[in-house]
């Protein structure tokens, strides 16, 4: 069965294990395929069906990662996708890191022209020393001058916990821990929890300081 496809498209290819994506239109091929791993036959779920395209066979990626232990996230903030856990450096391996300037940073994380989250912090040795908010801002509202509105006030105490989870600690090996907010934020503020946090509009602001490098030393 042949069907146009249009749009984005994701796939691993089984030949090249190259993974792409176009925005043309290309015309596919669907046919049953059988998965087995070590063995044992692994069925997909019906929305998540491989095909054939230039003589190439695409299977669906969470599905395939996921059989084989591997969790799919996806960070819709930095367009990543994620699988399996995050690799925290060993001490030798930070030794040969990139090593950043003493110093004050500043970075920002902006959409559709929009400065949404904007951050200063201070580098000694690359240890944080200091951290804060220039701009929490998202739907129209200032997060950091909030003052009636609760749940916004305990939304910025969130944002505040998690990148003060930074301080004390080196930037190359800690900025990652903030992709799994829900292990860094341990305060609720009813229906949102530390893990619903869009920190990775903060982990972009951060990287976006690092590499414009120092703003004042």
């Amino acid at each position: 069965m042949k069907k146009f496809i249009s749009g984005l498209m994701v796939g691993v290819t089984l030949m090249t294990g190259i993974a792409y994506a176009t925005g043309t239109q290309i015309e596919v091929s669907f046919r049953p395929l059988k998965y087995y791993v070590d063995g044992i036959e692994k069925a997909p779920p019906t929305d998540q069906a491989g095909f054939i395209y230039n003589g190439r066979t695409y299977v669906p990626l969470k599905f395939v990662s996921e059989t084989l232990g591997k969790e799919v996230k996806w960070d819709g903030d930095t367009s990543s996708i994620h699988i399996g856990g995050k690799t925290v450096a060993t001490e030798t391996q930070i030794n040969h890191l990139h090593n950043y300037e003493d110093g004050t940073y500043r970075g920002m994380f902006a959409d559709r022209g929009d400065i949404q989250v904007s951050v200063e912090f201070k580098l000694e040795n690359n240890i944080v020393t200091d951290i804060s908010f220039r701009q929490l801002y998202h739907g129209g509202k200032d997060y950091r001058t909030e003052k009636e509105d609760e749940v916004m006030i305990g939304l910025r105490g969130q944002y505040e916990q998690l990148i003060h989870h930074l301080v004390g600690k080196d930037i190359r090996e800690s900025l990652h821990h903030l992709y799994e907010p829900g292990n860094v934020v341990t305060e609720d503020v009813d229906a949102f929890t530390g893990a619903t946090l869009r920190s990775g509009k903060v982990i972009s602001a951060v990287r976006d300081a690092l590499n414009r490098g120092v703003y004042k030393y």
